[in-house]
């Protein structure tokens, strides 16, 4: 069991797993957060007693949902509007311990443009 937490740790993510690699995004929105994406699905992720403390942004056609700490303003995680054991769970691997971060190989997806992984 891996920990994710924003910066006053009022908001835990429990991991099953360190992932292989982290994404790197240069949407309009990710490159504005300068969040890496750690990718999990709903059951592989589990929200510690931290669910009050967050809150949530979602625009466009509203699939997605951002969610940032209501105290420090970490952005902690997005999920799919549409909630199910195996939809995505995207944890910003930042909230990670430094030691796991680093660790880390970082892809870079172009979703500002082509929809493809760059590397």
């Amino acid at each position: 069991m891996f920990i994710a937490s924003c910066h006053c740790a009022a908001v835990r993510l429990e991991l099953t797993e360190v992932p292989a690699t982290v994404t790197e995004c240069n949407c309009s929105i990710c490159r504005r957060y300068g969040a890496l994406w750690a990718y999990y699905t709903r059951d592989q992720v589990r929200l510690g007693d931290s669910g009050s403390s967050l809150a949530g942004y979602s625009w466009g056609d509203r699939t997605i949902e951002f969610r940032h700490c209501r105290e420090c303003g970490c952005l902690t995680h997005y999920e799919s509007v549409d909630k199910h054991a195996r939809s995505r769970v995207a944890i910003n691997a930042r909230m990670l311990p430094l030691e796991v971060l680093q660790s880390l190989p970082v892809r870079h997806f172009d979703g500002a443009d082509s929809w493809k992984y760059l590397d």
